[in-house]
């Protein structure tokens, strides 16, 4: 992983700080020599110091290291979008797959209502009405709309009232008993 212009710039001063210590070793074990006085001007104010080390070590690996982390964000991006791409269609077969398990459960639904509604339509229409009775509403109001007419007709005349008209009612598409509609 490429190092960041502020790690490559603690690591150039690191090992500045290292070799000035190895250095002061070095000196430590010789006997010291005297410098010789010096004179020195004095620094004004607006006079400009002269950078240091890690400064100019830093400006001058500052492109390098922005290259660097281009390329790896690059790289990033790259690896990314390849587990994004085999994510979608990772979620595509599996939307498919899906598909198909919804359409044989719908294949199967209808065999088995279709096969309910002619259990239903052989019934006697007392037998008819007493299980219809006792069905919710929707499933009661599925099963007598794809029976035929008569057989529909015979199974409500022998239901209670109130429930035949409930029925009857829902089959119009007029739900909700408060509604009051005219024909």
């Amino acid at each position: 992983m490429p190092m960041s212009l502020q790690q490559s710039c603690a690591a150039g001063i690191f090992a500045m700080a290292v070799s000035a210590f190895f250095a002061f070793e070095a000196s430590a074990q010789t006997p010291p020599v005297r410098p010789k006085p010096v004179m020195t001007t004095a620094i004004t104010p607006d006079a400009e110091l002269p950078p240091r080390d890690s400064e100019l070590y830093c400006k001058n690996i500052a492109e390098a290291a922005s290259e660097a982390r281009i390329e790896w964000q690059t790289w990033k991006l790259i690896s990314l979008e390849a587990r994004l791409r085999s994510r979608i269609s990772e979620l595509q077969r599996k939307e498919k797959e899906f598909e198909k398990w919804v359409e044989r459960r719908e294949k199967l639904l209808n065999e088995v209502e279709d096969q309910v509604v002619t259990i239903i339509g052989r019934m006697r229409p007392e037998a008819a009405a007493a299980q219809l009775s006792t069905t919710d509403e929707e499933a009661a109001v599925g099963v007598l709309l794809k029976l035929k007419a008569r057989i529909a007709s015979a199974i409500l005349d022998e239901m209670e009232p109130a429930r035949a008209a409930q029925l009857t009612q829902s089959m119009m598409g007029l739900t909700g008993p408060v509604e009051q509609r005219s024909f």
